[in-house]
């Protein structure tokens, strides 16, 4: 999950471009991380060291393991632990805009250090759902200071959801509040109760397309009713998983009204309305919040 917000995270620095992103999102699957990148990542080495074994493996049919070792820059237990240990997952992302020439060894070191200290990381490591939540938080940081504590595990549930039933290559774009907007093909649905939360999933036609094709598992060509219906059937499905984890978790009492189309709908509030934009490679979902 973290590779997500690490896209998020360059992007509010503005040493990526969303192409350049996007790329490298879809890259990940045919990449492997290489002990380079794991050394930095676990302090064993530096981004400095690290270009000196790969400029000598221009000259040398040698591993970089094999090179560092007699370097001495790591040790044979370091390296068998490099390789052994799980790391996270947006150091592949980070290695990959190197590849590609975006960013060099030394900006990345400085990055990844930058993304575990401004989000705690380094201190949470291996607590997954803590890590997620401070994200989040993080996050949402950038349009509020007052999100209530559910609607932070409702967005926590959303970024769950959407690597389980879409896929995992997105990156959540910064949030926005907003007193009026106008939808394109829009889906909502209003939870009631102790609280209340109205959501919407706004989307143009061709990514509607995109999305129902994933999320249904066929391959929609036009935009029709089984279109339209995926995206209801998701905020229902998602929104349905949240209301039994609060009553579970929480004891609060929720009701879950029947997703509605809002097709080119003037949405106003005189409340919050947050705007969290979802990059996909297929197209941007947004996703709409009144609280």
């Amino acid at each position: 999950m973290f590779s997500q917000f690490f896209g998020n995270f360059l992007l509010s620095k503005g040493v990526v471009t969303t192409e350049q992103l996007l790329h490298a999102i879809k890259e990940q699957h045919s990449r492997h991380l290489k002990v380079g990148t794991l050394a930095i990542h676990s302090g064993y080495m530096t981004a400095s060291e690290v270009d000196t074994i790969v400029i000598r493996q221009t000259h040398e049919d040698k591993r970089f393991g094999e090179i560092a070792i007699e370097e001495g820059y790591l040790t044979e237990e370091q390296l068998m632990a490099l390789l052994q240990a799980q790391t996270p997952d947006y150091l592949l992302i980070g290695q990959i805009l190197v590849d590609e020439g975006v960013l060099n060894n030394t900006q990345l070191e400085e990055l990844i250090a930058a993304y575990q200290r401004e989000n705690q990381l380094s201190e949470l490591e291996g607590e997954q759902k803590d890590n997620l939540d401070y994200l989040v938080r993080n996050l949402m940081l950038l349009s509020t200071s007052e999100l209530p504590e559910y609607l932070i595990k409702y967005l926590t549930l959303l970024f769950n959801n959407l690597v389980r039933f879409v896929g995992e290559d997105f990156t959540p774009l910064n949030p926005t509040l907003y007193s009026e907007y106008v939808t394109d093909h829009c889906s909502a649905q209003t939870i009631d109760g102790d609280f209340q939360i109205v959501s919407y999933i706004d989307v143009t036609e061709e990514t509607a397309i995109a999305f129902a094709s994933r999320y249904v598992g066929e391959d929609f060509t036009e935009f029709d009713e089984y279109v339209q219906a995926s995206s209801e059937d998701f905020l229902n499905l998602h929104n349905g998983l949240f209301n039994v984890n609060v009553s579970n978790e929480d004891s609060v009492e929720l009701h879950l009204n029947a997703p509605v189309s809002m097709a080119n709908t003037m949405i106003s509030s005189t409340e919050k309305l947050v705007h969290l934009p979802i990059l996909y490679p297929f197209g941007i979902l947004n996703f709409l919040f009144k609280v």
